[in-house]
């Protein structure tokens, strides 16, 4: 039952390792094959698939072609799923939240009218600097609405960090939140943003969840922006431990479609699954969960602070919420070895996805 058997069938490929070779060997049939099976819309159809015109390190896709990951996530499961649950956010404190697609698509275009308010156009950075909340996928899908690059920031780094990836983006807007918790203690994160911004004057304007005031006057109605493929959507930092932050700029098209081919056919989710990646919106996962889930229609589940605090945590949340998709890393799977064995049902889990270093005993 599994969503790569039913490409598989599709296109009359019995053997696992056949498709493996085949999308390898021919990218041009996989790529549309996999568009197709995965149910993602283009505003307009690509000319070609790939361009390795200038060499394969600057290789262009579905070149021609015109979308939206705002749409793709968001817009187009509001009018086909407008009930259905797209994102649940749990505080550390145990207060739950849980938003509609349809109630997700209304913000994210409020939001992506306001940031347009605030001179944010096409091209411009937003950094997101939050803890993992109902207000992350807002904030994500209003950038690609409007087709603004977002630029996350990991929720536990302190202003120094802050300051420098504001002044590498060259950041016109920062999203925060006034605090969040993590283990018990309060972190200020406007005054955490506030400090790095005094080291990055590209900062015009900060928007602090929750933003009511701000969308008060947004119509709801600011259509998708129809972009070229190619057009820049996620500028991602490396953790800068060994040496200045790099960053990497992904794109809308190229990062939709592979993304959303590793949740769909690796972690084999849809509309039926929620899914709970062990991340922040700094790591790369989170944005992998983010576009990748919601562009299958699946259900997320976002935990403000840590999945070991207390040590039971992290398996309550997949009982209470009855989670079926985990992403985990090895790191935080040896840390919680020592505190034992579950004491919860686990039973609706049935995929667990790993990243980040080799699992070994």
């Amino acid at each position: 039952r599994a969503n790569v058997v039913r490409l598989m069938r599709r296109h009359g490929i019995d053997d696992y390792w056949e498709l493996v070779r085949r999308s390898q060997d021919d990218p041009e049939w996989f790529w549309p094959a996999a568009i197709e099976d995965m149910g993602l819309e283009f505003f307009e159809p690509w000319d070609r698939v790939v361009d390795l015109s200038r060499g394969p390190e600057w290789a262009t896709w579905f070149v021609g072609g015109k979308l939206n990951i705002a749409w793709n996530c968001v817009h187009r499961w509001a009018e086909r799923r407008p009930d259905a649950i797209a994102s649940v956010g749990l505080g550390e404190d145990g207060a739950r939240r849980e938003q509609t697609f349809g109630e997700l698509s209304r913000e994210v275009t409020k939001l992506a009218e306001a940031l347009v308010e605030l001179g944010v156009r096409e091209g411009d950075r937003v950094a997101i600097f939050l803890p993992m909340s109902l207000e992350v996928p807002i904030a994500s899908h209003a950038c690609a609405h409007i087709g603004a690059i977002q630029v996350p920031i990991f929720s536990g780094f302190a202003a120094p960090a802050v300051a420098q990836r504001l002044q590498a983006s060259e950041a016109k807007v920062a999203i925060t939140a006034h605090t969040t918790s993590r283990r018990g203690r309060e972190v200020p994160m406007l005054e955490i943003l506030e400090e790095a911004r005094r080291e990055a004057q590209s900062v015009e304007h900060v928007v602090v969840a929750p933003w009511d005031e701000l969308v008060a006057g947004s119509t709801g109605e600011l259509p998708p922006a129809e972009l070229e493929s190619e057009t820049p959507y996620l500028l991602t930092y490396t953790s800068g431990t060994t040496g200045t932050p790099k960053g990497v700029v992904h794109v809308q098209g190229g990062f939709l479609i592979s993304i959303a081919r590793e949740v769909c056919y690796q972690a084999d989710a849809g509309p039926d699954d929620r899914i709970h990646f062990v991340t922040d919106m700094g790591w790369i996962m989170g944005p992998w969960t983010v576009a990748g889930g919601h562009a299958m229609g699946s259900t997320l589940v976002f935990a403000e602070g840590a999945p070991d605090w207390p040590a039971d945590r992290l398996w309550k949340l997949i009982e209470s919420e009855r989670v079926s998709v985990l992403g985990i890393s090895p790191t935080l799977t040896r840390a919680l070895i020592p505190h034992g064995e579950p004491a919860t049902d686990l039973s609706s889990l049935r995929t667990i996805v790993t990243t980040g270093a080799p699992t070994s005993r």
